[in-house]
């Protein structure tokens, strides 16, 4: 039989041990608790620096008078739109060169019941070759053509080092005389 004084140092020891893993498991938990608490919060700060540059570019989009006759007029704008309890500043670019392609709207695609429709049916129903992969179609262009141009934005938020750069594709009918830059 074991004399009970010599056991006394041994639980000691092993008290302490167990007290050392289990304040290195609560360290780990506060940690690892901390860790997703951060990218919570970065995620949260993104998604509204998102939201406040798709509102930007949508308020330029609004500035844009139908029918529209010279988009690349349109100048570089700083916005700040609020989102949440917080403020952004956001930097969209200048239009004039992010004209992609544009298209002519084909009198056969018109509807002449539909009012945004009717001035496209001024010009004269002439044919014209139009070039496109290699072939050669004959159409009758109208008075108006289709245009895609790119608005991009953009917030760089010094408070939570969120930096955020969106490109969306508009589509705009406008005058045929009006040019693609």
């Amino acid at each position: 039989m074991i004399v009970l004084k010599e056991q006394k140092g041994a639980t000691l020891l092993v008290g302490m041990i167990m007290l050392v893993v289990l304040t290195l498991l609560v360290v780990f938990a506060i940690r690892s608790g901390n860790t997703n608490l951060r990218i919570a919060g970065n995620i949260q700060a993104q998604t509204e620096v998102g939201a406040a540059t798709q509102q930007a570019i949508e308020q330029v989009i609004e500035q844009i008078k139908l029918p529209a006759t010279d988009i690349s007029q349109i100048q570089a704008q700083t916005l700040t739109i609020p989102v949440g309890n917080a403020s952004y500043s956001v930097n969209v670019k200048a239009m004039g060169n992010k004209c992609i392609i544009e298209v002519p709207v084909l009198n056969a695609d018109l509807n002449p019941s539909n009012a945004n429709d009717v001035p496209c049916f001024e010009s004269p129903d002439e044919d014209k070759a139009i070039k496109f992969g290699g072939t050669t179609m004959t159409t009758k262009p109208s008075a108006c053509k289709t245009q895609q141009w790119e608005i991009e934005a953009g917030v760089s938020d010094a408070t939570t080092g969120t930096k955020v750069t969106q490109v969306q594709g508009i589509s705009i009918r406008v005058p045929a005389t009006v040019t693609c830059l």
